[in-house]
């Protein structure tokens, strides 16, 4: 693969690990047949074991990408796409201790981009997290973020890590310096849920109300102004904007829910609004359509104190963007 198209794969992998962008292309079982005709025929080559493996990743066949990615490794040993891969690959695989050996061989590889070092950075972070090294994934998210401070993935991830480690001046500071750097939709949320997560109501009421104004689908933002009313004692209003925002979920929530986000808004709604039971239920829904970890602990949360009563302040770990 030449120079240039090495730097394009490049910006296409980091999108697909920090964004989850998906690969448009066709079926894996199609593309993996072709890779292995040109494999037999043109003898081993590490782009198209790489591009191999990454198919294989779509499907699900960890170990048969793990397996192209080390024959890559032996042919191109100081590819950083292909040992940043094989670090995601062993991470996903639970092999904590070998991703974080591939990702050290790739930081030592010479010559790294910018964006190629953030990219791995972030994998570490991930693998430092898998640890339950907290301190040490968020140092691993600004690091990443020195290097390439247009990341809005590591932004939002090191959001979630000051959330969880109790640092919401910093988290808030953070959120402002990426928005004055890339301007992104995405963090202006974010430092609207920094903002309600450590109660700073009025601040908060005043960034959604422009947001709210704009936004074609409105729930969302109806729910964070519902909040921030909460938090100021403007219960009447709040309860308005809840029902309101309920209304459009019912509206939009398709007959077979194959998406989390509808159903992480429409519990919240419920648990705001005193419907512990439906909340629970949606949580639980949720939870087997991709909600994970925030819908598996909020469900439990609530079965532990079904009061019948809304839990307030409570402060989700992250409202979906819409």
């Amino acid at each position: 693969m030449a120079l240039i198209g090495r730097r394009i794969s490049w910006s296409l992998l980091c999108a697909i690990l920090c964004l989850g962008v998906a690969r448009a292309h066709d079926s894996p079982e199609h593309q993996i047949e072709a890779l292995s005709e040109r494999l037999i025929r043109d003898g081993d080559s590490a782009d198209v074991l790489l591009e191999r493996a990454i198919e294989y990743r779509v499907l699900g066949k960890l170990k048969e990408a793990a397996r192209d990615l080390q024959r890559a490794v032996r042919l191109a040993p100081g590819d950083s796409l292909v040992l940043l891969e094989l670090a995601q690959i062993e991470l996903q695989r639970g092999r904590v201790s070998k991703a974080l050996l591939w990702v050290l061989w790739a930081l030592q590889v010479p010559g790294l981009a910018t964006g190629e070092r953030a990219a791995i950075l972030m994998i570490r972070s991930h693998c430092r997290a898998a640890q339950g090294s907290k301190l040490e994934a968020l140092d691993d998210c600004s690091e990443a973020l020195r290097w390439n401070p247009q990341l809005i993935s590591a932004y939002l991830e090191r959001s979630a890590w000051q959330q969880r480690l109790h640092r919401p001046h910093e988290r808030i500071l953070g959120l402002e310096e990426g928005i004055r750097r890339t301007g992104a939709g995405l963090l202006v949320a974010e430092r609207i849920e920094a903002l309600l997560d450590d109660a700073q109501w009025q601040q908060a009421l005043d960034a959604i109300e422009p947001e709210l104004t704009s936004s074609r689908l409105q729930g969302t933002w109806k729910i964070r102004r519902a909040r921030a009313l909460k938090g100021l004692s403007r219960q009447t209003e709040a309860e308005r904007d809840l029902q309101s925002a309920l209304e459009e979920i019912e509206l939009r929530m398709p007959r077979v829910v194959t998406d989390s986000s509808l159903l992480m808004d429409r519990a919240l709604v419920r648990e705001l609004l005193g419907q512990t039971e439906a909340a629970i239920h949606d949580y639980k829904l949720a939870a087997g359509c991709g909600g994970g970890e925030e819908a598996i602990e909020a469900g439990r949360r609530l079965r532990r104190t079904r009061s019948g009563r809304p839990l307030w302040p409570w402060h989700p770990r992250r409202a979906t963007q819409h």
